[in-house]
């Protein structure tokens, strides 16, 4: 019963602070009222908010996937609030080409592979703490925990199938003294995902 009250109280906070973010990729989602939504739209219209020139902190491999995309306009952005040393805890949303690993095969070869493939791209031994299957919003997703590209941080993906070659990745990086504060709110906005 105790579970039961606390859980709804921590819902009913969220809920009652939250308002509807709306995506041109083709989802909605809930996120508290804290959180500051960038749309890809606003970011290409204004490219100015994003300083590419004082990123030495992120590894160059990744840093040349990222600009194009962000410049281009093709991720959606949410800041979460509280954020300090020049590093803001967000999350990043993107629609990618391929397929999201749902077997039991595919997943245990998929999970096995993301360290390794990370480890080169972020140019630094990264730890996988959690990979496994999940459902949002009656699509069958991929759910990782992982250490983030920069120090200190810890970085969530929720990659959710939306066609047999298409999926939406949300991706959330958190500075490790953050993290704890951010993570049921992570994953409660993402229960709230609904596809157009």
């Amino acid at each position: 019963m105790k579970y039961f009250l606390l859980t709804s109280l921590i819902l009913l906070s969220f809920f009652t602070q939250a308002k509807q973010a709306n995506s041109d990729f083709g989802y909605s989602m809930d996120i508290p009222d804290t959180w500051s939504p960038l749309t890809g739209p606003e970011i290409k219209a204004n490219p100015e908010l994003f300083n590419f020139e004082d990123v030495n902190n992120i590894p160059d491999p990744l840093l040349q996937q990222i600009i194009p995309m962000i410049r281009s306009g093709k991720m959606d952005f949410y800041f979460l609030p509280d954020n300090t040393n020049n590093f803001a805890d967000n999350i990043n949303v993107m629609k990618q080409i391929g397929q999201v690993a749902t077997t039991p095969e595919k997943i245990k070869e998929t999970c096995a592979a993301i360290p390794v493939e990370l480890t080169n791209l972020f140019q630094r031994n990264i730890s996988l703490y959690t990979c496994e299957k999940a459902q949002v919003s009656g699509k069958d997703a991929l759910y990782v925990k992982f250490d983030g590209a920069l120090a200190d941080t810890t970085t969530m993906q929720y990659h959710i199938k939306i066609s047999e070659n298409v999926f939406l990745i949300f991706t959330a990086t958190l500075k490790n003294s953050s993290f704890n504060d951010a993570e049921a709110d992570i994953h409660q906005a993402i229960s709230t995902i609904q596809l157009n």
